[in-house]
């Protein structure tokens, strides 16, 4: 038996995924008792994180 090849995710897709998986960390925060100051001041340390790691030429772990 062979298994089925992936295909390409679409920008839906894509779109639609990040938008669980962000959905889902947004609920496991609040849960957490984060508030919205806190949880946008996470969001900002995360994009100067990816900014930061475009900047840096090597690779990653």
């Amino acid at each position: 038996m062979v298994a089925p090849t992936a295909s390409p995710a679409t920008p839906q897709l894509i779109a639609h995924r990040n938008r669980v998986v962000a959905k889902s960390f947004y609920r496991q925060l609040r849960s957490e008792g984060f508030s919205h100051e806190q949880i946008i001041e996470l969001s900002a340390t995360l994009l100067d994180l990816v900014t930061d790691d475009m900047k840096d030429p090597r690779p990653q772990d």
